[in-house]
């Protein structure tokens, strides 16, 4: 059980900056937009090269960072929560980053299949 609760306390670490931005992109404004979400998304990506979220996957490869525009892409929109991907053809995967509409980072992998929207 502690080994759960210290994956779900560094994996909200790793994104509590990128949730702060994503307030201030959306403060007073309601959604984000679908550049801002992309953007978002790329700011998850840099902190997963840096750092292993304990998501699974482990730290991204370097190669993440600095991928070109067209390699991102809102994967799906829906009412209340947006999924992000960003491909790396180097690496042959693709990163999911689910988010609400709002912009708070909700949980990233790289199936792109999310328990949180399962249940409902």
């Amino acid at each position: 059980m502690n080994k759960i609760v210290g994956r779900l306390v560094v994996f909200a670490a790793v994104f509590a900056l990128v949730a702060v931005e994503a307030l201030a992109h959306s403060a007073g404004h309601g959604s984000v937009s679908d550049e801002q979400s992309v953007e978002i998304a790329t700011s998850v990506v840099a902190s997963l090269t840096e750092r292993d979220a304990k998501r699974g996957f482990g730290k991204l490869a370097p190669t993440w960072a600095g991928l070109p525009a067209e390699t991102k892409k809102i994967h799906v929109k829906r009412d209340g929560y947006v999924i992000v991907s960003i491909r790396n053809d180097s690496e042959g995967k693709t990163l999911y980053v689910l988010m609400s509409d709002g912009g708070e980072v909700l949980d990233a992998n790289l199936t792109g299949k999310f328990s949180q929207l399962e249940k409902s």
